[in-house]
C-alpha cells in the first residue's frame, strides 16, 4: 500500500485556509491513486493523534494527523543526522514520498524567523533520510534574513521537486534565491476541495432572491497583527475601512451583508475572525439601523465554503476565503497584506480586482470594491472560464510526481 506523508499541513487548524489546503490534496490523492492508499498528516497543530473521517463519495476514509511540535523536530532533525531513531524518523523512512505544502505561505520570513525554521526543519529531516520530497503548491517568500535566504536556498536545491502556486514566487526564487532548477507553476490547493453538499447560505440570509454581499474580516489584520502595532505595514485603518465599506455596501438595494469568518481560534483572540464579526455586526447593526448577518457556529472548511459559494459578490482579506469563492465563481475583491494575492489573482488576468491597503487609500479601495461589484457578471462569465482550467492543472501534479 502506497503510504504518503503530508507535511505543513492539518485538518483541524483554526485557520480553515491550511484545511481546506490539506482537504484539496488529500481530495487529489485519492481521485489519483484511489482508496488503497495510506495518508498521514505530519501536524504541527495538534497535540495528540488525532483519527479524521473524511467522507469521499460514498465512504469515510480515516486520516492520522500526528503531532510533530518543535521540540519533536528538533530531536528528529540531530537523530536524522546521526543514525538515530524516533517515531517522525520511522513514519518518514516507512513513506514513499513526503508532501510538504508550509501552511501555504509559512515557507518565509514574513511572519518571523521561528515559524520559518518550523517549517524547514522537516524538509531538511527528509533530505538527510534521503526521502523524495515534493515542495507542494505554495507562496516562496518574501525572504528577508540573509541566513533564511541561505537555508532556502539550499532546501530547494536539494528538494526533488518544486512547485508554487504564484509566478512571483518562482521569480523570487530564481532571480532573489538564485535557485538553478525546474520549478513548475501549479494553482493553490484550496481550488480542489469540494464544497460540503449538506450546507448552504439560505439561513443566513431572510431572501435568497436579494443580492447576496459576503465579507471576510480579518481579526489579524483588525487587531494590528500578533503585535497589536500594524504588523503588515498598512497605510490605512483597517478598522474604519470594514466600517465605512460595509456602510457603503448597505446603501446597495435589495441586497444583504453576510459577515464570514475564516479563521476560527477560540483560544486566540487576535487570529479569531468569529469574534470579530460578530463585534461588527452587533456594533454597526445599532449604529447604522441596518441588519448584517454573520455565521452562528464554528464551521469546518467544507461547510464555510459552500455558505460563500451562495454569495453574489465577496469581499475578503483571507487568502483562502477569496480562493473559495472564485474557485466557486463568486466575483471576489480581496484586501490584500501580502503579495500572495495578487499572483493568484493575475493569473487568472483579474489582478484588477485587488485591493492593497499596504498601498492604496481608503477611499480608492471602496470605489475599487465598487466598480468591481457593479462589473460582477463579467467577472462572473471570466471566472466561469479560467477557473476549470485551474483544475485540470492541478490534477496534473500526480503525473510529474509519479515521472519524477
Amino acid at each position: 500500500m502506497k503510504k504518503i506523508i503530508l507535511a505543513g499541513a492539518s485538518l483541524n487548524s483554526g485557520n480553515k485556509g491550511v484545511n481546506a489546503l490539506t482537504r484539496g490534496q488529500i481530495t487529489l490523492l485519492l481521485d489519483k491513486y484511489g482508496t488503497d492508499i495510506e495518508i498521514v498528516v505530519l501536524s504541527y497543530t495538534v497535540k495528540e493523534e488525532t483519527n479524521n473521517s473524511i467522507k469521499y463519495n460514498d465512504i469515510q476514509k480515516n486520516i492520522m494527523e500526528i503531532p510533530c511540535g518543535k521540540k519533536n523536530l528538533i530531536e528528529t532533525y540531530f537523530k536524522s543526522k546521526t543514525f538515530g531513531d524516533n517515531y517522525i524518523i520511522k513514519m518518514l523512512k516507512e513513506s514513499d514520498m513526503i508532501l510538504d505544502i508550509s501552511e501555504g505561505d509559512s515557507f518565509s520570513d514574513i511572519y518571523g524567523i521561528k515559524r520559518f525554521i518550523q517549517h524547514s526543519l522537516l524538509k531538511v529531516i527528509a533530505i538527510n533520510l534521503k526521502k523524495k520530497l515534493v515542495i507542494m503548491p505554495q507562496t516562496l517568500g518574501p525572504f528577508r534574513n540573509l541566513w533564511v535566504k541561505k537555508v532556502a536556498k539550499n532546501i530547494l536545491n536539494k528538494a526533488d521537486i518544486v512547485f508554487v502556486r504564484d509566478e512571483i514566487s518562482k521569480k523570487v526564487a530564481i532571480e532573489e534565491l538564485k535557485i538553478n532548477r525546474e520549478i513548475e507553476f501549479i494553482p493553490d490547493m484550496a481550488f480542489y476541495m469540494k464544497p460540503d453538499s449538506n450546507t448552504s447560505i439560505e439561513k443566513f440570509v431572510e431572501n435568497n432572491e436579494n443580492t447576496k454581499i459576503g465579507i471576510n474580516v480579518s481579526a489579524l489584520l483588525y487587531n494590528g497583527g500578533y503585535n497589536g502595532n500594524n504588523m503588515f505595514n498598512l497605510k490605512i485603518d483597517y478598522k474604519h475601512l470594514i466600517d465605512s465599506l460595509i456602510e457603503e455596501l448597505s446603501k446597495i438595494p435589495n441586497s444583504e451583508i453576510i459577515l464570514i469568518p475564516h479563521v476560527m481560534v477560540k483560544d486566540n483572540e487576535v487570529e479569531d475572525d468569529f469574534r470579530v464579526c460578530k463585534k461588527i455586526a452587533r456594533e454597526l447593526n445599532s449604529k447604522l439601523n441596518i441588519n448584517i448577518k454573520t455565521i452562528d457556529r464554528y464551521y469546518r472548511e467544507d461547510e464555510i465554503k459552500a455558505i460563500i459559494s451562495g454569495c453574489d459578490y465577496f469581499i475578503g482579506s483571507r487568502m483562502h476565503a477569496c480562493i473559495g469563492a472564485i474557485s466557486s465563481c463568486v466575483p471576489t475583491s480581496p484586501i490584500a497584506y501580502s503579495r500572495k494575492f495578487i499572483g493568484i489573482w493575475d493569473n487568472i488576468g483579474l489582478g484588477y480586482c485587488v485591493t492593497d491597503p499596504r498601498k492604496q487609500e481608503e477611499k480608492e479601495i471602496i470605489n475599487s470594491i465598487i466598480d468591481n461589484f457593479k462589473n460582477k457578471k463579467e467577472i462572473k462569465e471570466k471566472l466561469y472560464n479560467e477557473i476549470p482550467l485551474l483544475k485540470e492543472k492541478i490534477e496534473s501534479i500526480i503525473e510529474i510526481i509519479n515521472n519524477k
